[in-house]
């Protein structure tokens, strides 16, 4: 009885360390999907009902994610200032929030735009195998999906546009007058 035990702890061992495992199939994971939302409101004047509709209308085009939201205002340049102000106090960014052409009208165009991302759903992993000879990879899925769900902006997923390559041995210039600094002052 106990050599049986052993040998089947042997054999368990072995297949849990890789010697009698199969090989392991990785699936290709399945790209994030970035959806843009768009929700206009013409801005009429300053009074009080006017300035409650703005501040609802961005409530609700942010769905509760103020931070993510982005305006891009046009038209009247004192409206567009009021909107500006009511969307600060909201608590959107000022990076988010972008001027476009102002003239001479009496109406201001509010455009929010929210981006959202849709990323792919992670199979579970204590889903019963289909078969025995590949196992599927989950690992890393749920990070790419709460990374997708947590960004403002999905769309630096997929490339950032504000940050433009470099060149790497001009980057480095710093850090070898750093060094010729550290040394000329070691020599003395």
């Amino acid at each position: 009885m106990k050599l049986r035990i052993k040998v089947h702890l042997v054999a368990l061992a072995a297949s849990l360390s890789g010697c009698a495992s199969p090989p392991i199939r990785v699936e290709p994971s399945a790209p994030t999907l970035i959806r843009q939302e768009t929700t206009v409101l013409t801005l009429e004047g300053l009074h009080a009902s006017e300035r409650q509709r703005l501040r609802v209308f961005l409530q609700r085009a942010s769905r509760g994610r103020l931070d993510a939201l982005h305006l891009l205002i046009s038209g009247s340049p004192r409206l567009g200032a009021e909107a500006v102000h009511q969307a600060k106090q909201m608590g959107i960014s000022t990076y988010n929030i972008q001027l476009l052409s102002q003239h001479s009208s009496r109406v201001a165009r509010i455009e929010a735009i929210l981006y959202l991302a849709r990323p792919p759903v992670c199979p579970s992993l204590f889903s019963p195998l289909s078969d025995e000879v590949s196992v599927e990879q989950t690992l890393g899925c749920s990070t790419r999906h709460n990374l997708a769900v947590m960004v403002n902006d999905p769309r630096d997923l997929l490339g950032n546009m504000a940050v433009t390559q470099s060149d790497g041995d001009r980057a480095a210039i710093p850090i070898a007058k750093y060094r010729e600094f550290t040394i000329d002052k070691s020599g003395e």
